[in-house]
């Protein structure tokens, strides 16, 4: 794997989504490779490979026998610095991420999750949709997107990710020869972008037509660099993690008004969102479903979580963790990922400091983070496609 400091952390306005349109132009030939031509590398080789982007990152990664791989690191090492944005592609690719945007637009949870994101933040660029905005999607030009390229992708800029069977000291060398002499980049300083403090409850409703109610619930979060984000790991265990959690213990079980409840967070290099996410039966009260969810975070707040249930939770965090680095792209995805945003070593730590957590700092992060007026709440209702924001 291959991972750039480049998402839309580093984006704004009138070239947002330049790195995710970067991402697809990188597989479209470079100096060395022709269009078409990793794929078929790979393809022939018996491996597989792609890319992702997201706020704070572009990563690329390749799987293939460990007999077999060196192609993979030639490959990067040729477009970190000599990939071919022909003009034909780039216009070609602007069409492919415009219909992507389209369809995510269409789909209820991703619309409702982009405009509670984007109304979660005043100034910070976590606000912009990791695809772009429709209108700079289609004003981006290839020299924007070279000189970001330029920028961005350069060793100084990159972590490079390697997890199988292999002989490390030969594969340090074939390393130090493809990637000793590339010119860096000039990488603009990576700090903390401060948001102002939330003092009104923000209200976003999106209208869709569907038959489904889904209610999506944010508050502020901690990033993966605070030690206080160890804890929002035991607070998704404790919300939604199976039959015995809280959330869907009540609104599922006891008061049969969802259908799905589930929460997600990220690990992130600034503060980013908490997520509560529910689908309500077509009979269900909204603002019934919404209170419950309140008042169960308002007993987070005030009260520590018992110890069997703190117990429990723990548990499940640490199971959650050998399963996330289950197989040779998961180590790899779990590596890069906290060595681009902290540093690797968080997952050599993660046991302990989950096990040495207390009930009384989980309630203080809670409390900390999820008073009410800090929240976002986005509600999908059926009807014509339009966005209503408002705060309270």
């Amino acid at each position: 794997m291959v991972w750039y400091r480049a998402g839309s952390r580093f984006e704004r306005p009138g070239i947002t989504g330049i790195s995710h349109f970067l991402e697809h132009m990188m597989f479209k030939g470079t100096g060395r490779y022709q269009k078409g031509e990793i794929d078929s590398i790979t393809a022939s080789r018996g491996g597989n490979n792609n890319a992702f982007t997201s706020n704070d990152y572009t990563a690329y990664y390749f799987t293939f026998a460990s007999d077999r791989w060196w192609p993979a690191l030639e490959i990067e090492a040729d477009r970190m610095r000599n990939n071919r944005f022909d003009p034909d592609e780039f216009e070609l690719e602007r069409k492919v991420i415009v219909e992507e945007l389209k369809m995510e637009r269409d789909s209820p949870w991703r619309a409702l999750r982009q405009a509670v994101a984007t109304n979660s933040f005043e100034n910070h660029p976590y606000k912009f949709p990791v695809i772009g905005n429709y209108e700079d999607l289609l004003s981006i030009t290839r020299e924007q997107m070279i000189e970001y390229y330029r920028h961005f992708y350069a060793p100084n800029n990159a972590t490079l990710v390697l997890v199988g069977d292999f002989d490390t000291e030969g594969v340090l060398q074939r390393v130090k020869q493809l990637f000793a002499d590339l010119p860096p980049g000039k990488v603009p300083e990576t700090t903390t972008i401060p948001d102002p403090p939330r003092t009104r409850q923000i209200r976003v409703e999106v209208k869709k037509p569907t038959s489904i109610l889904r209610m999506l619930i944010a508050f502020a979060a901690p990033s993966v660099r605070q030690k206080e984000h160890y804890a929002l790991h035991i607070l998704d265990r404790v919300l939604s993690g199976g039959k015995l959690s809280r959330l869907y213990s009540r609104l599922i079980e006891k008061e049969r008004l969802a259908s799905v409840v589930n929460t997600e967070f990220s690990e992130t290099f600034d503060p980013y969102l908490f997520f509560i996410g529910v689908e309500s039966h077509k009979e269900a009260d909204l603002d019934k479903v919404e209170t419950m969810i309140f008042e169960e975070i308002a007993t987070l707040t005030q009260e520590p979580i018992p110890e069997a249930e703190l117990t429990r939770a723990k548990k499940q965090c640490i199971t959650q963790l050998f399963g996330s680095f289950e197989t040779t792209l998961d180590q790899a995805i779990q590596l890069g990922l906290l060595e681009t945003l902290h540093r690797y070593q968080y997952w050599n730590d993660y046991i302990q400091q989950i096990e040495r957590l207390t009930a009384e700092e989980v309630r203080d992060l809670a409390a900390r983070y999820w008073s009410p007026e800090q929240a976002t709440v986005g509600i999908v209702l059926n009807g014509a496609t339009e966005e209503q924001k408002g705060s309270l």
